[in-house]
């Protein structure tokens, strides 16, 4: 029986149809939107079905050019000319990106040259979910949204494409924050815990509405120094001449070796002081320096006590238990060092005691979702930060032990390339044109017509895309509302209302 909703035919031109494009008179009647998928029935030698990706369209009409609208506004005649549906000069193109192929139960990349004169149909939800490689089981899927044209479509994705990381970019207000809270409800509800990195106090208020923990470091907890490398720590240690780096750095070392042995299990500054004045003397002898040089070097040590961020850290036990099942780490009020310090400790704190095993032979603390806010903060582009190594160590060996991370930005212009391009599924919300330059090599098969028209689409829109195990191909998604009332943190404060209510009265 044939099909009734055709919505236009493709056309034969000096490009169309090839293997990768074609382009199709739309019937007056229909309208097909950027990022729309079209299906094409093709009957040549097997029955395939193409899938296309609506790119771009123009209208062509004789009557409107500019020399016809000349003439018209220079006599004051009014437009009189049939419709498009009764015309035979007005007609609109769209332009398509043949993106798959469907032959039976099985798909592929398009191998069939489609037939000028073949109808086209909006494809349906079926069809949109095999070609996206969504997860047809809605129990076990992460519900992010759904698509913007055409047939709308759920978008599921399989759970597993967390543990390939996730990358979510756009500007102040875009929408990134809540698709992540809405990202997180989805991997809550499959039981695994998310950890917060937020630096502008965005998710406090969504991981209490889910009974989660929220802690501030120095006031409601602290780390460890020993969470840190040698050199890391140096760079906290003012004025330290390079004697007195060897000195802490030997002692540091030895502490870890003990950490590596089962000897301690963690330690502390005064640890450091300590085994400073046990290895200082070795140094200094064969340095021929002085017993001062010794002291100098844990005078310069001691004032690692006045970051209030390090102390005992949390035990292991209490790791699992404050993760579970989110956990905040508000980060607001420290400076951009402590910043720093805190993000590396905490995450090599976790990395280490997912990695390492108890004497069972299993992890310490259950698989987990790292979120890192302000991300260009920590893996900056072109140069080094504390927490650069931690990340791309989370990212390059994440998936094989249960350790996930979603970076977002506002800034992908100042975010080390090679961290992006190892998360397998982005989420591209309104960027501006320099800041969309800087993700090119990193779009997958995003059209930069799809990418332009993001500031203009609602709040909450944005384009996905990834790698063949994640989202096969870029499509145009609006995320879904939150199921968690009222959790939105970091809004923007009514300062116009604050004048009314306070300064113009007291004024």
């Amino acid at each position: 029986m044939a099909e009734t909703n055709c919505v236009g035919t493709v056309i034969s031109d000096d490009d169309s149809p090839s293997f990768e494009v074609v382009r199709v008179k739309m019937k007056a009647d229909f309208e097909l939107r950027p990022g729309t998928l079209i299906r094409i029935p093709c009957m040549r030698g097997e029955r395939v079905t193409l899938i296309g990706r609506v790119r771009s369209a123009y209208e062509n009409n004789p009557n409107e050019r500019p020399e016809s609208v000349g003439v018209r506004d220079s006599l004051g005649i009014a437009p009189n000319y049939p419709q498009e549906k009764d015309s035979t000069t007005i007609y609109r193109l769209v332009e398509a990106d043949l993106i798959e192929e469907i032959f039976g139960d099985k798909m592929r990349s398009p191998q069939t040259l489609p037939n000028a004169g073949s109808e086209v149909f909006v494809a349906d939800q079926a069809e949109i979910a095999r070609t996206l490689g969504l997860s047809p089981d809605k129990a076990t899927a992460l519900h992010i949204g759904e698509t913007i044209s055409g047939t709308i479509t759920p978008i599921r994705l399989k759970r597993e494409a967390i543990q390939r990381h996730f990358f979510v970019g756009g500007t102040t207000g875009s929408g990134k924050s809540y698709a992540v809270g809405v990202l997180a409800e989805e991997l809550m509800a499959q039981g695994l815990p998310v950890v917060f990195l937020d630096t502008q106090d965005e998710y406090a208020n969504f991981v209490t509405k889910h009974n989660g923990h929220v802690l501030s470091p120095a006031i409601d907890f602290q780390v460890r120094i020993s969470s840190l490398t040698d050199r890391e720590l140096l760079e906290l240690v003012p004025a330290a001449t390079p004697l007195h780096q060897n000195i802490i750095s030997a002692a540091f070392l030895e502490l870890q070796e003990e950490m590596f042995n089962g000897r301690r299990g963690k330690f502390v500054v005064d640890d450091l002081l300590n085994k400073m004045k046990e290895v200082g003397p070795r140094l200094l002898r064969k340095s021929k320096a002085g017993d001062s040089d010794l002291e100098l070097a844990v005078m310069r040590a001691s004032t690692l006590k006045r970051h209030a961020i390090f102390g005992e850290g949390i035990e292991r036990n209490d790791w699992r238990k404050k993760m579970m099942p989110c956990l905040s780490i508000r980060c607001k009020h420290l400076s951009q060092r402590q910043l720093q310090m805190v993000a590396t400790a905490v995450l090599r704190e976790l990395q280490d005691l997912r990695t390492r095993k108890d004497e069972n032979g299993k992890p310490f603390i259950p698989p987990y979702v790292a979120v890192i806010d302000e991300a260009h903060l920590f893996v900056p582009e072109g140069e080094g930060s504390a927490c650069k190594q931690i990340i791309r160590e989370g990212v390059r060996i994440g998936r094989h032990h249960g350790i996930c991370v979603v970076l977002l930005t506002q800034s992908p212009v100042d975010i080390d390339k090679s961290v992006i391009r190892q998360c397998n599924t982005r989420m591209i919300f309104a960027l501006e044109p320099d800041q969309l330059d800087a993700i090119r090599g990193v779009r997958a098969d995003a059209s930069d017509e799809m990418l332009r028209a993001l500031p203009k689409m609602p709040t909450g829109t944005c384009v996905l895309s990834g790698t063949y195990e994640s989202i096969k191909h870029a499509i145009p998604v609006q995320v879904r509302p939150r199921k968690t009332p009222d959790s939105e943190g970091g809004k923007a404060p009514d300062i116009f209302a604050e004048m009314q209510d306070r300064w113009q009265q007291r004024k």
